[in-house]
């Protein structure tokens, strides 16, 4: 599995189209997701899943264009998820990436909490990215919210993401 790395060799400068946004996110991606929460909510559980893009920098810094998610097996209940790490193997293998594609950040659900990152989700999000660039989607598919959460260690802050419609 790539996770976004520090390496500059895998990040290409590139301007970006919005200045303050972090994260582009094609609409059917961003659809997939609150899907996935919708269904998590139907069922009664919370869910998470990987987001794959790749990442850019600008004299902003960097940021990432989303091309899709990944999930799988879950252990979950109504305030908790996480994969099941028997299907480790099967996630990561389905996970063929293309050029610079690596995780470039995750996303969960909170079932009427509200969208925000409990210490669990900071442990969580500090553990998979240590500080570097990536972030987190938070979704509460009964409040009909959405946040984005960046990647500063113990205090994740809340950023700016564009929608990208289809052509």
């Amino acid at each position: 599995m790539r996770i976004v790395s520090s390496d500059k060799g895998c990040v290409e400068y590139r301007k970006r189209m919005v200045r303050s946004a972090k994260i582009f996110v094609p609409e059917h991606v961003l659809s997939e997701m609150t899907d996935h929460a919708q269904a998590g909510l139907d069922e009664g559980s919370e869910v998470i899943g990987l987001i794959i893009g790749e990442v850019y920098e600008d004299d902003g810094g960097k940021y990432a264009i989303i091309h899709r998610t990944t999930t799988s097996v879950l252990l979950a209940d109504s305030r908790h998820a996480e994969f099941d790490e028997r299907f480790f193997d099967e996630m990561f293998a389905s996970m063929e990436f293309v050029g610079r594609e690596c995780v470039v950040g995750w996303y969960h659900s909170h079932l009427d909490l509200g969208c925000y990152m409990s210490p669990v989700d900071v442990r969580t999000q500090d553990g998979i990215f240590s500080g570097e660039f990536g972030f987190a989607i938070v979704i509460d598919p009964v409040r009909r919210e959405l946040k984005v959460f960046d990647t500063t260690i113990g205090d994740p802050q809340p950023i700016d993401m564009v929608i990208m419609e289809a052509d």
